[in-house]
This record gives structure tokens, C-alpha cells and sequence, in this order.
């Protein structure tokens, strides 16, 4: 059994060394993409948030929400491939839609409840 095994090492040296040689490189491949996937997914999370304080907190406490603003935030948190946060996207614009009902000058109320209604339509395609 020995013999047979120091046999097939000797004939097939060079594809065991090429394997043994190959293994350090996939490792560092593998590692690479583990942590690639961790900074995307850190990247992603706060991303997602900055967009969610945007749409919902005032920069200046002082002055009123910016609507203009707030409408363009609508668009990028659905638009933006969020996956893992749609649910609860889509629970906040429902969420949002029913609080801001009567909220803003009437014009621009419109806008923001239309974009709202794009939002939740689409990510409910999506869900």
C-alpha cells in the first residue's frame, strides 16, 4: 500500500506540486472575496441609512424639510439595488405615506405622495 502510494506520488509530481503551489493563491482568492462581500454589505448599510436620515431628519431644525429633496431620496432608495432592505423600504414608504399625508404646501404634497406611491408599487414587484 505504501509502495503504491510513493508510486502515484512519483508519477504525478508535477500536478501535486502545481495543486500544493495553486492552494496558497485560492486561499488569498477566497479571503479577497470574503472580505470584498463584508465591505460591500458595510458600504451598502450605511448608505442606506445616510438615505433614510435624509428623507426623514431635518439638517436645520430650525428651517422645514426640503420636499425637492426628500422626493429625490424616494427615487434613489428605490432605484438603488437595496435588496436585502426591501421590506422594510417598502414598510417605511407605507409608513411615511399615511404620516405625511397632509404634510407641505398642497403642490408639492402631491409630488412627494405620487413618488411615495411609485415607490411602494415598485417595490412591491420586487418583494
Amino acid at each position: 500500500m505504501l509502495a503504491t502510494l510513493w508510486k502515484w506520488l512519483s508519477d504525478n509530481n508535477t500536478a501535486l506540486g502545481v495543486v500544493i503551489a495553486a492552494l496558497p493563491i485560492l486561499w488569498a482568492v477566497v479571503q479577497y472575496i470574503r472580505i470584498k462581500r463584508a465591505e460591500d454589505r458595510r458600504v451598502e448599510f450605511t448608505t442606506f441609512h445616510d438615505l433614510i436620515k435624509q428623507l426623514v431628519e431635518r439638517e436645520n431644525p430650525d428651517l422645514p424639510m426640503r420636499l425637492d429633496r426628500q422626493i429625490a431620496v424616494i427615487f434613489e432608495l428605490r432605484e438603488r439595488t437595496f435588496k436585502r432592505y426591501y421590506p422594510v423600504t417598502l414598510r417605511i414608504f407605507e409608513g411615511l405615506k399615511h404620516d405625511w399625508s397632509d404634510y407641505g404646501p398642497e403642490g408639492k404634497r402631491s409630488r412627494l405622495m405620487q413618488e411615495i406611491d411609485l415607490a411602494i408599487a415598485d417595490l412591491r414587484r420586487k418583494t
